[in-house]
């Protein structure tokens, strides 16, 4: 019960996150401990209510990128990760994913960064960041920005928190 009023003022919190210069939105896509493929999604917002986004459909992670901008597997991340750590160096990661709405308005594609600096605590970490980068559909136009979070809900499951703005042009 704890966990899903904590879950439930962030999301709040989250909501309310915007400027003027676009439409606020928040996604929450929900990754169960044992499964892979699309997972569920659930936008909310300004810029749901104003028709900019949709409100729900599936995320699917489209591949891992290097910072060099070249595919890698999730193998490759993972070698990478754990030589960084073993270093404690640092270790930029890109993830692609691709968000299909269930009203069929169309498709929109993130690019999201993260950086892990294994010299700092792990409190010390910089939050990943996100990037529309285009989209089909009633989406074609769409951009946006913003910062991302994780809630565990149980062992093993997690909730991660898009928050930030999007606009149309």
């Amino acid at each position: 019960m704890r966990r899903s009023t904590g879950l439930a003022a962030a999301l709040l919190v989250v909501a309310l996150v915007g400027c003027s210069s676009g439409d606020s939105i928040s996604l929450e896509v929900s990754y169960p401990a044992d499964g892979e493929g699309a997972v569920p999604f659930r936008a909310s917002g300004e810029a749901v209510d104003e028709a900019v986004v949709c409100e729900s459909g599936t995320m699917e992670q489209v591949h891992f990128e290097s910072p060099e901008g070249e595919v890698i597997t999730s193998e490759e991340g993972a070698a990478l990760y754990e030589a960084a750590r073993a270093a404690e160096g640092t270790m930029d990661t890109y993830f692609v994913q691709e968000f299909i709405c269930d009203d069929g308005s169309g498709t929109f594609t993130m690019r999201i960064h993260s950086r892990a600096d294994f010299a700092k605590p792990e409190s010390q970490q910089d939050i990943p960041t996100w990037k529309i980068e285009n989209g089909t559909g009633d989406h074609t136009n769409l951009s946006g920005s913003g910062d991302t979070s994780d809630e565990s809900l149980l062992a093993g499951d997690a909730v991660v928190l898009y928050s930030g703005e999007v606009q149309t042009g």
